[in-house]
């Protein structure tokens, strides 16, 4: 009769044949006996035997072998963990931006004195839970210190005007929505690449919309460019829709600071105050979220040949306009808890 080799079989199967082969021999079968009918070796039984007599039925368990030794020590694995967290490529004299595998492998080279393959530098980098991700795209100009401040600062200072003149607090923004955007991911045959067919219009829509805490959208989609005059416009119809006072924050968007835009301003400032966000962070504002969420939804369906973009844009964000708890899911990202923070919500 061919004998198994044990260590052919998976770890639960192998710990029930060494826990029967055990308990039959206990029960006054030979070694051989068990070994022929499990088809091992007497000698595999023999070795299982003595492992219970050392250890009890403890010493039958299966236990995932250990593997090679790691080359880099725990302190040298979390000191390699807070460089790639937080610091860039370039801030450590490296030419890229990127961290990638072969440039961690560079870094551990280089810091450690070790050298790792590159499937390893992977696993590595899994078991020290970082995953790789499309970063953030942060413009040099950014002022860090500014944030802060507005996060801590000056946005709490408008929350606490807001609620002594009980205005209604808005964040608006603008947007362009391009028929021929990029399209999302899906699955096909390794090595064959999918092939997605859309139109081959290069049409553009522009929507300008605006979003309170509460889950109320605002919106309006136009073509061309935003100038002051538009702007205006839209301010015109927020007043229009909501009661009462408005205090609303944008960036500083050239039709946000125009001429005709300011003096609209002086002229409502009875009802309307505007608040600026720092310089270069756009992720500042909740309503950036509104714009992500449309575009995905376009990335992952994209256009049928019979649809216009113009309606299909003003369609969804006629949608998203009736759903307030996705409105309200918008300001649940991490970049703007510092809203919900100062509402204390």
């Amino acid at each position: 009769m061919t004998r198994r080799d044990a260590r052919s079989l998976d770890h639960h199967t192998l710990e029930e044949m060494r826990r029967l082969a055990v308990s039959r021999v206990l029960q006054g079968e030979t070694l051989r006996q068990v070994a022929e009918s499990l088809q091992v070796h007497w000698c595999t039984v023999a070795k299982w035997m003595a492992a219970y007599r050392r250890g009890g039925a403890d010493a039958l368990q299966s236990r995932k072998a250990p593997g090679p030794q790691r080359k880099l020590t725990s302190r040298q694995l979390q000191r390699l963990r807070r460089m790639i967290v937080e610091k860039t490529p370039q801030q450590l004299r490296f030419p890229f931006a990127l961290w990638t595998l072969r440039l961690v492998g560079q870094l551990i080279e280089r810091e450690f004195e070790v050298v790792l393959h590159k499937t390893t530098v992977g696993r590595l980098l899994r078991d020290l839970g970082l995953t790789p991700q499309r970063p953030t795209r942060q413009s040099f100009q950014r002022d860090a210190e500014e944030c802060r401040r507005w996060a801590a600062e000056e946005f709490p200072r408008i929350v606490r005007a807001v609620r002594r003149r009980q205005a209604t607090l808005l964040f608006a923004d603008e947007t362009g929505v391009h028929e021929d955007g990029p399209v999302d991911r899906t699955w096909g045959a390794k090595g064959q690449r999918p092939v997605v067919r859309v139109t081959g219009r290069r049409d553009r829509v522009n929507v300008i919309s605006a979003v309170s805490p509460r889950g109320r959208l605002w919106f309006r989609c136009y073509r061309g460019t935003l100038g002051g005059p538009r702007f205006v416009e839209f301010l015109r119809v927020l007043l229009r829709d909501v009661r009462g006072e408005i205090e609303l924050i944008i960036d500083k968007h050239p039709a946000h600071v125009a001429a005709v835009t300011r003096r609209y301003l002086q002229s409502v400032q009875q009802r309307l105050r505007v608040h600026y966000l720092p310089g270069y962070a756009p992720d500042l504002n909740p309503d950036e979220h509104v714009w992500s969420h449309l575009k995905g939804l376009f990335r992952r369906q994209p256009l049928r040949p019979e649809e216009k973009l113009a309606e299909a844009v003003q369609e969804t964000m006629a949608e998203m306009q009736t759903d307030r708890a996705l409105v309200r899911a918008f300001f649940d990202h991490p970049a703007v808890s510092y809203v919900k923070q100062a509402l204390h919500w």
